[in-house]
């Protein structure tokens, strides 16, 4: 049996560190489906899996890693409350309650009681799929725990990359559009009321970052501690200047002191050809994973015509846990190089992912802020 239910979760191997290969013919690479090429034929070897490892690279996956760190930070065991996909969830939070002005004590003062908002949490459901029959891989130079494991490999990667895209897409469209300055560093920094962004003049790119501290600061952000996600030149330069310490003839280290500064290749404005940060406080934006319940128990059979349920976490380190579903069929899978008599497995890979953000009781006002280098 080639898998079998541990613990309430899949038994899978360790693939991300087996070794993974290709093989080396007479002939240039050709892209032929269904692993005809590595069919064991003369002349064929292995290479280490370095030698292959570009194939399967990800890219840089900042806004993905913070926020699932920051998933019980910012609301805690949101998921365990959603029972089903069907059930909604909701957050909540206390408002701030605003000054009432007085001068004076009084033996019939009265005041407001105070308020609470709510915060819905939207889910999305991302999943990969493949398929891989009993007898696949018995004419194969690669076993069939290799094609399984990369099977695996390519479903994990491509949910990461989507996951990625769409919260940097949302991130950036919830950018705050309230200020509590337009000045927050006189004439350096200018709030542009139309496009929701804090630019900094051409001439302060070496002080791009103290100026972003600053701007956050002037909106009453005072943790000293603050979460960035930057693209284009503004990552570039702190790459730069980030080096520049002491011993240098200037000193530009000093302004990435509580900074958490991670490059995105996802993060574009066209406004901004120069590129753009985003930058929050620490703790308040949040991805939060979901899967059923059914695969966290662990239930059925994978080898069977009703399928099994099952799990595995993110061998990638990222805190995701994902579902795992399959089932077995008769099949004739001599079309994908199996052979006449085969069973066919059909795997999924899933999990569902709510975008979160600190709330706010004012309109537009958020904890994003978009930085900008004109």
């Amino acid at each position: 049996m080639y898998f079998r239910e541990r613990q309430g979760g899949i038994a899978l191997k360790e693939f991300l560190q087996q070794d993974m290969f290709c093989i080396v013919c007479l002939k240039p690479f050709n892209q032929v489906a269904n692993f005809t090429p590595s069919n064991l034929v003369a002349a064929q070897t292995r290479l280490e899996k370095k030698f292959t490892d570009p194939e399967s690279r990800e890219r840089v996956l900042p806004a993905l890693k913070l926020g699932f760190s920051n998933a019980n930070i910012l609301i805690k065991s949101a998921a365990d409350i959603r029972t089903r996909e069907d059930r909604s969830v909701q957050a909540f939070a206390l408002k701030r309650q605003t000054r009432v002005p007085g001068n004076q004590r009084t033996s019939t003062h009265t005041g407001p009681s105070g308020d609470s908002m709510s915060m819905p949490l939207n889910w999305t459901t991302y999943s990969d799929t493949f398929s891989i029959s009993l007898k696949q891989m018995d004419n194969n130079i690669f076993s069939f725990q290799d094609a399984f494991d990369q099977n695996m490999l390519n479903c994990i990667l491509n949910i990461h990359g989507q996951i990625e895209s769409d919260f940097i897409a949302y991130l950036l469209a919830q950018r705050t559009q309230v200020v509590k300055t337009t000045t927050p560093v006189g004439t350096r920094v200018t709030w542009n009321p139309t496009n929701y962004v804090h630019e900094v003049g051409a001439g302060d790119q070496k002080q791009f970052f103290q100026l972003a501290k600053e701007v956050m600061v002037q909106n009453y952000y005072n943790t000293g501690t603050y979460d960035c996600i930057s693209g284009g030149q503004p990552y570039v330069n702190a790459s730069f200047w980030a080096a520049q310490g002491n011993g240098n003839a200037q000193n530009t280290a000093f302004q990435f002191t509580g900074l958490n500064i991670e490059q995105s290749t996802d993060l574009t404005d066209g406004n901004y050809p120069m590129g753009v940060t985003l930058v929050m406080a620490h703790g308040t934006t949040a991805l939060i994973d979901w899967i059923p319940r059914q695969n966290r128990m662990g239930y059925g059979d994978y080898n069977s015509y009703l399928g099994g349920y099952g799990s595995f976490k993110d061998p990638y380190g990222t805190n995701i846990t994902f579902a795992v579903h399959a089932y077995a069929l008769r099949s004739d899978t001599s079309a994908t190089n199996g052979i006449q008599q085969d069973n066919l497995m059909q795997f999924e890979i899933s999990v569902d992912v709510a975008q979160a953000l600190t709330p706010f009781s004012t309109s537009g006002e958020s904890a994003v802020y978009e930085i900008a280098q004109l």
